[in-house]
């Protein structure tokens, strides 16, 4: 077994060689740094700390990943990024956090001198990152990242798993605030907030003010060095925006400036976009207007809903905060401006515009079916019962608008302003649950008949 070499000492400041005779000796020392790392207790050793300035560490996180010898190691693909706190055996009792790769692929060798490819994620990639550092002589203390105080605001599922992510990035999450609690379901019973249930989960404490305007003093209690919202569902007040020293940022499900407001994901698939996405901004005083820090484009495919998206959206916007938060903390970002003569509104969904017209193009009706699927949800009529549709093929077909023109066994067919009919295939009929078109057609759908029509002429 080696003593292991502390802090200060210069060979753990040296760029260490390159292994080129792979013989007995080298065998030996490896198996001896397996040896003094399980006696330290170590997940990881690097040759300087034992006094050897050569290209050559060994990692054991878990049996499952299995000892890991490491010579000439190389990095040769890197992904995600996370922040955590790591310690070394040549600086005992000193810990902090730094941001590594959450995945790396390695090329390296063994003993013998055989190429070896590692495949690594999480705290394992973690372990051999930090390793790697010791053969170019760096500490983990050289990159120590500050955590901040951040209070995360938000609100529905796509706010949740924003949340989530930035915990389990390790951001130290002081607290949380979301909208109150509302009764939910036939029975009214009142639920907590996704976001919530994510934060008590954790042990985050919660805050639920009815009018964050006027009650944000036990906001800025928690001296926030960092503010994160997403889809909170409320106008925060100045005053708490300018209270954290990295400003306060939003997660907002579109490419700003396009589609501004409470209804993003809503708004696109309505208009046929055939792309959207995530920006990330600093959050001001007015609707959605803050200067942009980064974006991603997110494709929104034909058959593509709102719930569809949400999923899809949340997933890339929890991702590219994750990696938009490093460079903000270290101030690498440049903020950009949005373009006035660019922006365009996505306001809440009313009521009136839930209706499906059927003098509109079927093109255009598909479009807004798919754009409030699964809320608030399209209807039409029949007779005086409402009819909500959540999803329709279109089909070729002509008639008079809202007249329907076949029957068929997954569906009835409704003629539109265009060549183009909806076949509506995914129905909820008035106090009924909501079922496909071919169970629709063996109820409800016994009792309609070619030529009859739906809407606002029926």
């Amino acid at each position: 077994m080696y003593k292991v070499v502390e802090v200060p000492n210069d060979v753990l400041r040296q760029q260490c060689q390159r292994v080129t005779k792979f013989d007995k000796k080298l065998g030996k020392m490896i198996d001896r740094m397996f040896d003094t790392m399980y006696e330290y207790d170590g997940v990881g050793l690097a040759a300087p700390q034992i006094n050897q300035p050569i290209r050559v560490a060994v990692v054991h996180t878990d049996d499952e990943t299995g000892p890991v010898e490491l010579i000439n190691p190389e990095i040769i693909e890197a992904s995600g990024s996370e922040i955590d706190d790591e310690g070394c055996l040549s600086m005992p009792g000193i810990f902090g956090p730094v941001e590594r790769f959450e995945q790396i692929v390695v090329k390296s060798q063994d003993r013998l001198g055989r190429n070896v490819k590692i495949k690594a994620n999480g705290f394992f990639a973690r372990a051999i990152q930090h390793e790697m550092d010791h053969l170019d002589g760096i500490l983990f203390t050289d990159k120590l990242v500050e955590k901040p105080r951040v209070v995360f605001m938000g609100t529905p599922e796509f706010a949740a798993n924003t949340l989530r992510e930035v915990i389990d990035a390790g951001y130290d999450v002081v607290g949380v605030v979301s909208q109150p609690d509302k009764p939910v379901g036939r029975k009214r019973e009142i639920k907590p907030t996704p976001v919530k249930e994510v934060a008590l989960a954790h042990d985050i404490p919660v805050l639920q003010p009815i009018k964050i305007r006027e009650d944000y003093q036990a906001l800025l209690d928690l001296k926030p060095d960092l503010i994160i919202t997403a889809a909170y569902g409320q106008i925060v007040p100045t005053v708490v925006l300018e209270a954290p020293r990295f400003g306060a940022i939003n997660v907002h499900a579109s490419l700003l400036p396009k589609y501004r407001g409470g209804a993003p994901i809503h708004q696109a698939i309505i208009d046929g976009e055939t792309e959207t996405g995530v920006t990330i901004m600093y959050m001001v005083d007015r609707l959605d207007a803050g200067d942009m820090l980064s974006k991603i484009i997110v494709p929104i495919e034909e058959r593509d809903t709102v719930g569809t998206m949400f999923d899809k959206l949340s997933a890339a916007g929890a991702r590219l905060l994750i990696e938009t938060l490093p460079q903000l903390i270290a101030g690498t970002l440049t903020p950009e401006a949005q373009q006035e003569e660019d922006v365009t509104f996505s306001p809440n969904i009313s009521r009136e515009r839930e209706r499906l017209d059927f003098s509109r193009s079927g093109e255009d009706l598909y479009n807004q079916i798919r754009g409030m699927n699964p809320f608030p949800s399209a209807y039409t009529t029949l007779g005086t019962d409402r009819l909500k549709v959540y999803f329709a093929e279109k089909v070729p077909g002509t008639g008079t608008p809202g007249e329907i023109i076949a029957l068929e066994a997954d569906g009835p067919v409704i003629a539109t302003g265009s060549e183009i009919a909806l076949k509506l295939t995914d129905l909820q009929p008035a106090g009924k649950k909501r079922m496909d078109g071919t169970t629709f057609m063996r109820g409800v759908g016994q009792t309609l008949t070619i030529g009859q029509k739906v809407g606002e002429q029926a």
